[in-house]
C-alpha cells in the first residue's frame, strides 16, 4: 500500500497493519527546521503513531523521482487515520548533495552540474510530495 500527497495537504486515509517508511519527493537534500514533524492521527481513538525519524537518511528513487527516506514507523491497528505535515514552511529541498561536501570537493560536482546543466535551486513547496510506503 502506498500513499502520496502533496506536503501542504491533509488527507484521511485507510492504512492497514505493518512496517512503513516516509519519503520526502523532490531532491536528495532536504533540510527542515528542529519542528517540522509529520501528524498521523487515528480519526476512531484519537491517538498518534509513533514515528521515528531515521539518523541516516537514505537517498533513493521513487515514482522516477529523487527522495530521502525521513521516517519510518509500525501501524498495529488497521483503521482511517489523518496525515498531516506540520512546520513545513521554512523547509529547503534540492536535486543535489552539493551543500555537505568541503569546498574542495564541490568542485569538480559544480562543475558537472553547470555541463548537465541541473539546478541546484530551491524546489518550490507546492512540488514537494510525501510518500508513505
Amino acid at each position: 500500500m502506498q500513499i502520496k500527497f502533496n506536503i501542504v495537504e491533509t488527507i484521511e486515509t485507510e492504512i492497514y497493519y505493518g512496517s512503513y517508511a516516509i519519503y520526502i519527493l523532490g531532491g536528495h537534500y532536504v533540510k527542515v527546521n528542529p519542528d517540522f514533524h509529520i501528524k498521523i492521527t487515528n480519526i476512531d481513538t484519537n491517538k498518534d503513531i509513533e514515528l521515528t525519524e531515521n539518523i541516516l537518511k537514505a537517498k533513493v528513487f521513487k515514482y522516477g523521482r529523487r527522495a530521502v527516506k525521513f521516517y519510518s514507523f509500525e501501524n498495529m491497528e488497521y483503521g482511517k487515520f489523518k496525515i498531516s505535515v506540520l512546520n513545513y514552511n521554512d523547509m529547503v529541498v534540492k536535486d543535489s548533495q552539493l551543500e555537505i561536501f568541503p569546498l574542495p570537493f564541490k568542485i569538480p560536482l559544480i562543475i558537472n552540474h553547470f555541463i548537465l546543466g541541473k539546478s541546484r535551486k530551491d524546489k518550490d513547496i507546492n512540488t514537494i510530495e510525501i510518500l508513505i510506503a
